[in-house]
């Protein structure tokens, strides 16, 4: 893989970022809709619907500006900044957050807390059914050992996100639904390390790197 971020690859990042937001933002303007519309008697649902849609695209547009921009660079070892963006993020879905990091190692790596976000978005897309995204950060030999494990019904990397994770990947093959996976794989690279994936159990798959520090 390269390290350069192709053309292709910033235009299914930002689609990917769209598809995610068309949701939530649809549901706002359906909620607004319905306010206008005062012979329907639903002022009060449609304020609670537009309110809960808007802070759940504000969550997503944060997790994103962080994951996939510059920004994301430049996040510091403030770990509880990271788990309030990752909980932000799975607020919507059938998915919880597990953050059993107390606090941030004694040299953390640059590009550490994107790399997690992402290592976060794609977790979750391994759990069709919902579950639990358990986040830990462990010093051992090798370096700084993080990974994200996902728990839950039918955990399994989905087969479209196969292509993008192997080392032969094309970007003529990369999709918006899969392209998460080959980011994360190349920020890995990036801090000299790579993205490996094991199953500790049946309904779990782990996402891991090794980074030295």
């Amino acid at each position: 893989m390269a390290f350069q971020i192709d053309m292709r690859v910033a235009e299914l990042l930002a689609s990917r970022l769209c598809h995610d937001l068309v949701g939530p933002i649809g549901a706002v303007n359906n909620g607004m809709e319905l306010m206008a519309d005062e012979d329907l008697g639903m002022s009060d649902d449609a304020l609670r619907l537009a309110a809960n849609s808007a802070r759940q695209a504000a969550n997503i547009l944060q997790f994103y500006r962080l994951a996939y921009g510059m920004a994301g660079a430049r996040i510091g070892d403030e770990l509880s900044d990271l788990r309030e963006l990752a909980a932000g993020f799975l607020a919507s879905s059938k998915t919880t957050l597990d953050w059993a990091v107390r606090q941030a190692p004694a040299d953390m790596p640059d590009g550490l807390g994107k790399l997690l976000l992402n290592m976060i978005g794609l977790a979750r897309e391994a759990l069709p059914r919902g579950g639990t995204l358990s986040i830990s950060l462990l010093e051992g030999p090798a370096g700084l050992d993080a990974s994200v494990t996902a728990t839950g019904a039918g955990a399994k990397i989905r087969e479209e996100n196969r292509p993008a994770l192997a080392d032969d990947v094309a970007i003529e093959e990369l999709t918006p639904r899969n392209v998460q996976g080959y980011f994360t794989r190349l920020l890995a690279q990036r801090m000299g390390s790579d993205l490996t994936i094991d199953s500790p159990s049946s309904d779990s798959l782990r996402f891991s790197v090794t980074l030295a520090v």
